[in-house]
């Protein structure tokens, strides 16, 4: 094979005047510098050993237009072909420029010529004669490889378009149209829209192709955007949009160029399209390492595919320009590139898509968490205010137990709860009570808590939760276990609380945690709410005998003479005084007369009605409010005091009496209380006079002119 280059159009005419050249093939030729191109002449074998039908192969294919000229031993015959115009045969792939020979042609004594033109670019080439079948074979086996590519290309862009419309994430979106634009794109430079189209004029064809090969480039930007975050903001986002708007103002002036101007500058107008297209791979592969270099992990996939892409290109460009028999991947390297970064990524927005839900969930997970807390508060708020309403109306009788299953009922809303005890040791003192459950679960509790104490106590003054399953209780729901919680109150004091719960209740660290706070929080309310009952039951209640004191006592009269006023239930008031207590106390002790009150109040507690009311007025003298009954009721319940307190001899061998004074005011009755006060005085002043350890006589209502006690 040899070949000349070319001044002007080739006719076959002037073929024998034509100076030609020996070429070896893998040499570089220079379109560019050749004028109209180069015409190539092949010697096909003229020892008649060819039978049969053979097909002449130009490789490359990226040659803008190639006439092939033969001889059929009677006249000349013209095939054009090219880059992006239809081969002879519609049954072959797109792979190479095949021309078919018949037996005339091969037989002929006339070589062949190959017309040649280019875009300007040095380039070898190479042509070789093949077997007709055997090059099918190759081309059939090369049409399945090819297929499967674009297959799994189409198909992943459909996936990712259908997830689309689904999850209603940008990327996908422009992932699936950037994959669509890069096989249209394929498609039109491997000629078959051309052969759909029918265009016969290469001029036409080529146009087309800079039109669709630059959207697929300027889409995958876009996705590339979208897909790492980008807000057009920021200094990145500015970057990419200038280079897609230079870009594609480059390719509109190449288009007009070739449109309008016959392509004078057209080749131009592409190295510079070319050059962009070499920096913007560039600055992505910069970009995108930077960004994976700074712990963005998602960025990884869009260094792998633009690595891919970078290589594909330059292994396509430089088949293009050293060809060589069997480059088949490296022609089509740019198809394999595009099916690899197709797979990469729809891996990358599955992992974009995981990792985003990822972070929903874990936002959702700190909102919970947020919410959750905010119920805690409100719960402790409504714990706080329901213990403060219990000390307002505390009596004093089971005031710490209410508490209790005030906190009890407060944690049952935060977790599954059955039952509990608190555990404390303050140096060497622990106590232990219970709350919540039956009193099986009590016994068993506190079983627990005497064999496991001191690990439990251990734990508790290290701070740890603990938690253990309760052997030998099961009931309905199954079996259950203990949870220690550890609380902090003060130095030198170890205090934890320990709750029953359901075997297969689930507790997450959150959970313990959450509790453990809120526990802390409302034990702290706790031992205030008891300290102000404390403080409440000092105000209204005697130290030494538990019963109210004057202060509240007066408070009492005051409220039942309001309501006997208002036609309520009558009031008897009785004055209880112990005989003779100034000389039992000084003569057998404080401690025995202390001992004595308390013995009183006792007897009064438990013989008198139960809606009596008991306060200590002062000294040995107590002031007894009986509501609902009048003079005589009164002095019938209290005639039982004397009876019981004189048996009541203690090891000193004294006997214990008291003198009652008692007065009364009816239902609608109008009365003070100093004049009740009085009348009742009075009436304990007549039983002193009639010889003590006895009830005094009524008084009237305006009570009598003699002296009153001092």
């Amino acid at each position: 094979m040899d070949y000349v280059p070319m001044e002007g159009e080739f006719t076959p005419d002037e073929a024998y005047q034509l100076d030609f050249r020996p070429y070896r093939p893998g040499t570089r030729l220079s379109f560019g510098g050749m004028g109209h191109g180069v015409l190539l002449r092949v010697h096909l074998p003229e020892d008649g050993t060819l039978s049969g039908q053979y097909n002449l192969v130009l490789q490359p294919r990226y040659f803008t237009r190639v006439e092939g000229w033969f001889h059929n031993g009677e006249q000349w015959k013209k095939i054009v072909t090219g880059r992006l115009l239809p081969t002879v045969a519609e049954y072959y792939s797109t792979k190479d420029l095949v021309f078919e020979l018949d037996e005339k042609q091969l037989n002929s004594a006339f070589p062949i010529y190959l017309y040649v033109q280019d875009m300007g670019s040095r380039k070898s080439l190479l042509v070789s004669l093949v077997s007709r079948q055997s090059y099918l074979n190759g081309d059939v086996s090369f049409s399945r490889y090819i297929a499967a590519l674009y297959g799994t290309i189409f198909v992943l862009a459909l996936i990712n378009l259908i997830f689309y419309f689904f999850i209603r994430e940008t990327p996908f979106l422009l992932y699936s149209i950037y994959m669509f634009s890069a096989l249209l794109s394929m498609f039109w430079q491997e000629g078959w829209i051309v052969k759909i189209l029918a265009l016969g004029d290469d001029h036409w064809a080529l146009l087309g192709l800079s039109v669709f090969s630059p959207i697929s480039v300027l889409l995958f930007y876009q996705f590339y955007r979208s897909y790492l975050g980008i807000g057009l903001s920021s200094r990145e986002g500015k970057l990419i949009l200038g280079f897609q708007l230079v870009f594609a103002t480059v390719v509109l002036i190449r288009v007009i160029d070739g449109f309008f101007f016959s392509g004078q500058s057209f080749g131009y107008w592409s190295q510079v399209a070319n050059s962009l297209l070499i920096a913007g791979a560039l600055g992505l592969f910069v970009l995108t390492l930077r960004y994976w270099m700074k712990g963005y992990r998602l960025a990884g996939y869009l260094f792998a595919a633009n690595s891919i892409l970078i290589a594909a290109t330059l292994a396509r460009i430089y088949y293009a320009f050293n060809i060589s028999a069997g480059g088949f991947w490296l022609a089509h390297a740019f198809e394999v590139a595009l099916a690899l970064d197709a797979m990469l990524l729809s891996f990358a927005l599955a992992d974009r898509t995981l990792s985003i839900k990822q972070e929903r969930d874990k936002a959702r997970i700190e909102l919970e968490k947020v919410d959750t807390a905010y119920k805690r508060e409100q719960l402790l708020a409504e714990f706080v205010r329901d213990s403060q309403a219990l000390v307002a109306n505390s009596n004093g009788e089971n005031f710490v137990r209410e508490l209790d299953q005030l906190l009890f009922r407060s944690m049952q809303r935060i977790l599954n709860i059955k039952g509990g005890m608190l555990l404390v040791r303050e140096g060497k003192h622990v106590w232990q009570r219970s709350f919540g459950g039956g009193m099986m679960l009590s016994r068993l509790v506190t079983r627990i808590a005497e064999e496991r104490r001191e690990g439990l106590l251990e734990a508790c003054s290290r701070g740890e939760v603990d938690m253990g399953v309760l052997d030998g209780y099961r009931d309905r729901q199954g079996h259950f276990k203990y949870l220690m919680i550890p609380i902090r109150i003060r130095e030198h004091m170890d205090y934890c609380m320990l709750l029953v719960i359901p075997h297969d209740q689930a507790l997450d660290q959150d959970l313990v945690s959450g509790l453990r706070e809120f526990v802390e929080k409302a034990t702290h309310a706790r031992m205030e709410a008891e300290n102000m009952e404390q403080l409440q039951r000092s105000a209204r209640y005697d130290d030494l005998t538990g019963v109210f004191n004057r202060a509240s006592m007066e408070m009492h009269v005051s409220h039942m003479l309001e309501q006997c006023a208002d036609g309520g239930r009558g009031l008897a008031l009785a004055f209880v005084d112990m005989d003779h207590f100034k000389s039992l106390n000084d003569s057998l002790g404080h401690d025995f007369g202390d001992e004595c009150l308390k013995r009183l109040c006792r007897f009064m507690k438990e013989l008198l009605p139960r809606q009596a009311v008991i306060g200590r007025f002062g000294g040995d003298e107590f002031l007894v409010l009986l509501p609902g009954a009048d003079y005589f009721q009164a002095a019938e319940a209290l005639a039982l005091l004397n009876p019981a307190l004189g048996k009541t001899v203690g090891k000193e061998g004294v006997a214990l009496s008291v003198s009652v004074g008692i007065a009364d005011c009816m239902s609608g009755q109008k009365m003070a209380m100093a004049d009740l006060l009085k009348q009742a005085d009075v009436s304990l002043y007549a039983a002193k006079a009639a010889g003590r350890g006895c009830i005094g006589a009524r008084v009237g209502a305006h009570g009598e002119s003699g002296p009153t006690r001092k």
